[in-house]
């Protein structure tokens, strides 16, 4: 439950410093980057995914003009 609740915290961009301390890690804690780099990934990857659909909505206008 502890890493459901950071993770989904971190997600909805509540800010790190509020997490730690409400999920009691101490500034710099390594075990608390864990959560921030795999919400971090999972923000990389929605964002690659909606500029592939971008690239791929500009494509499809392009060829309807033509």
């Amino acid at each position: 439950m502890r890493r459901t609740a950071i993770t989904t915290l971190l997600l909805l961009g509540v800010n790190e410093n509020a997490v730690r301390k409400i999920s009691g890690h101490a500034a710099g804690s390594k075990e608390f980057y864990r959560y921030v780099i795999l919400v971090q990934d999972y923000l990389n990857a929605q964002v690659k995914n909606a500029h592939l659909k971008l690239i791929s909505n500009e494509e499809n206008l392009m060829q309807k003009v033509a």
